[in-house]
């Protein structure tokens, strides 16, 4: 796996100083938020790639296109906030961390909203949490904190019954191979990305992962002949709101909210996406929601509420200093 420059060295294993450490609280409430404003960015995609799909968009094209705008977006608004330069050893590495994870695994995911209802399909994919928490134990010789557990297993339990108990049957091989695939492909981009953003901006960061995800899709694109402009102004609509709106919101707030939590825990924040993408799919493309899953839902809101709370509880013993200029002791203030 890989380790942060900025990784110590501590009773003969390479530790993560964000991962060992406790965010302070309210460092851990704005990353909380921020990571919360992510996964409604990106709770609302399952929706509209099935608007997007309605308007003849192959899954593909869409990938490339959202990806290359959204690109284009945070890149100047990196420029207008004044983010310093970053590089080119670090670009190069987001750039490739964007072409090999982070468009792939958008490629499984759309493929497997083809064949899968969003509630279920959501629901597997965000099994990755704790696929998350495997690497990164692996990754520090370190299992989680109790606290930590707890709250990944009620989330996962939440997820499992948004997914289990849902009317549309779980009657496609290939859709749940696909939304598997992208559970593990996310997890692995997440851990490989907590230690690329380090000293990257994030909105730098966020652009030049999209540039690599959106070369290697038009490059799959033109390979599988799929690459192919929207016929309709309700497809451009459709290109417009995910490259404009979505993934820069998404993105953006993902990794400013990564800086401050870490993977571990901003993978346990993130399973509030299956709850929210449930949610609107209910709303705009009419889903039903049963009890149980109702339950499923309350469950995953309660594991993401609990985060900040526990970094209160945990922090409190320990005498945080109360100031806002002490320096950040993750070594991880945003930039």
């Amino acid at each position: 796996m890989l380790l942060s420059d900025e990784s110590v060295h501590t009773g003969g294993a390479k530790r993560d100083p964000a991962e060992r450490s406790v965010p302070r609280p309210a460092k851990a409430v704005v990353g909380v938020g921020l990571v919360l404003l992510s996964a409604l960015a990106f709770g609302s995609t399952p929706a509209f790639v099935r608007l997007a799909y309605s308007a003849q968009i192959n899954g593909v094209s869409l990938v490339a296109f959202r990806c290359l705008i959204a690109a284009a977006v945070l890149w100047i608004l990196s420029r207008t906030l004044g983010e310093g330069t970053v590089r080119r050893r670090s670009a190069l590495r987001l750039v490739a961390i964007g072409a090999v994870l982070f468009g792939p695994q958008m490629w499984s995911y759309f493929a497997a909203l083809h064949l899968l209802d969003t509630s279920v399909t959501v629901a597997v994919v965000y099994v990755y949490p704790a696929i998350v928490a495997v690497l990164v134990a692996f990754r520090l010789r370190k299992l989680p904190r109790r606290a930590e557990l707890i709250l990944l297993l009620l989330a996962l339990g939440g997820i499992a019954m948004i997914a289990l108990f849902n009317g549309a049957a779980l009657d496609s091989t290939t859709g749940m191979l696909l939304a598997g695939l992208t559970a593990v492909g996310y997890a692995i981009y997440v851990v490989v990305a907590d230690t690329a953003v380090r000293d990257v901006p994030p909105n730098t960061a966020a652009s030049l992962v999209l540039v690599g995800a959106g070369a290697s899709s038009v490059l799959a694109a033109l390979v599988t002949q799929q690459l192919e402009l929207p016929t309709s102004p309700a497809g451009w609509s459709y290109i417009a709101l995910h490259g404009l709106i979505i993934v820069p919101i998404g993105l953006a707030s993902y990794y400013a909210g990564l800086k401050r939590l870490g993977a571990a825990r901003t993978s346990v924040v993130d399973t509030s996406q299956p709850a929210i993408a449930a949610g609107i799919g209910v709303a705009a493309l009419g889903e039903q929601l049963a009890f149980f899953q109702i339950v499923g839902i309350v469950a995953v809101m309660v594991a993401v509420l609990g985060l900040p709370i526990m970094a209160a509880a945990q922090a409190a013993p320990r005498g945080w200093p109360a100031s806002p200029r002490v320096a950040d002791p993750s070594g991880m203030s945003p930039k």
